[in-house]
């Protein structure tokens, strides 16, 4: 079998200063700086940090869409990846702060490297949720938004699949809840649940917002639910893999999509019966290598029409 060569990749690591001593991390996927195609800004959900997006073999939608000729910045959440410090039992930060100072500090970034161009907004599971929050409270404000792309977004856990159930109620609710009360926060590496652990803010956001119809914040109130419905969402594609029933099953997507208020939005779910090469997990319809013949191109032919 022969094996396709590809397209070599510019990448350089960007610290992100943040309100406090803390620092995110900001991954950059280039061709030519003297050619740069719009910027992407790419955030990744709870356990995980920016490797979702990418693989060291050149593997991954970041490294796909920076073969495209896109300028591509893959965050890492305060804690995670190359940010600093990483989680541990001090760590007091959480959603409030996700949305409030993280993204604001790395889309500042981006802008002082880019300018005031439009930029497309590409979340991972609960990537999604913040990237929408953002949006709800702030809009426009930091950054325009040409384009926004979720892959299994989604914010309550309604669905009652019995492999979703058990990891709900044993894995979070008890399991969890007793290692933080060990430790101080989520061991989530030692454990094998993620390649980032969680702090114990992140872990009762977490869990509120699963659970709860309000979607409000637990530091100040915000009703994101309401504010989101104020705002015009810009067109949004939404994708769903039917085999990932514990994280981003497609009925909770979809419920998602209808709590985001009337826009202009689409959604695809992946599977081998509805046509494609695999029933993808939750974080291989991001960066399989079969995505790149799959489902990858309808996104990029989609991002072409902005």
């Amino acid at each position: 079998m022969s094996t396709v060569t590809k397209t070599p990749l510019n990448h350089e690591h960007i610290t992100v200063s943040l309100p406090s001593s803390d620092q995110a991390n900001m991954t950059r996927f280039f061709l030519d700086k003297k050619n740069l195609g719009a910027p992407v800004f790419m955030l990744h959900s709870t356990l995980q940090d920016g490797t979702t997006f990418f693989s060291e073999d050149g593997n991954g939608l970041a490294c796909y869409l920076a073969r495209q000729g896109y300028d591509v910045f893959v965050a890492d959440l305060r804690g995670k990846g190359r940010s600093w410090p990483q989680v541990g039992a001090a760590s007091r930060y959480g959603y409030h702060h996700a949305i409030n100072e993280d993204i604001p500090a790395l889309l500042e970034k981006i802008t002082s490297k880019r300018g005031n161009v439009p930029q497309i907004w590409i979340g991972h599971g609960w990537g999604s949720v913040l990237m929408c929050s953002f949006y709800a409270r702030y809009a426009d404000r930091y950054a325009p938004v040409a384009r926004m792309a979720h892959f299994a977004a989604r914010r309550q856990s309604v669905a009652a699949q019995s492999s979703k159930r058990w990891w709900m109620d044993f894995m979070w609710r008890k399991l969890g809840r007793f290692l933080i009360s060990v430790n101080g926060y989520l061991p989530a590496r030692f454990l094998r649940m993620g390649v980032a652990n969680e702090s114990k803010a992140h872990y009762f956001d977490y869990l509120q917002w699963s659970d709860s119809a309000d979607w409000l914040d637990s530091t100040d109130g915000f009703s994101y639910g309401e504010a989101i419905k104020q705002q015009q969402l810009p067109p949004s594609f939404y994708f769903a893999a039917a085999a990932d029933r514990a994280y981003g099953e497609p009925n909770d997507v979809r419920r998602f999509i209808n709590e985001l208020g009337p826009h202009d939005g689409r959604l695809m779910v992946l599977s081998r019966e509805g046509g494609n090469l695999h029933n993808y997990s939750h974080l291989d319809m991001v960066r399989h290598k079969d995505c790149e013949q799959d489902h990858f191109p309808l996104l990029l032919d989609w991002l072409k029409q902005a």
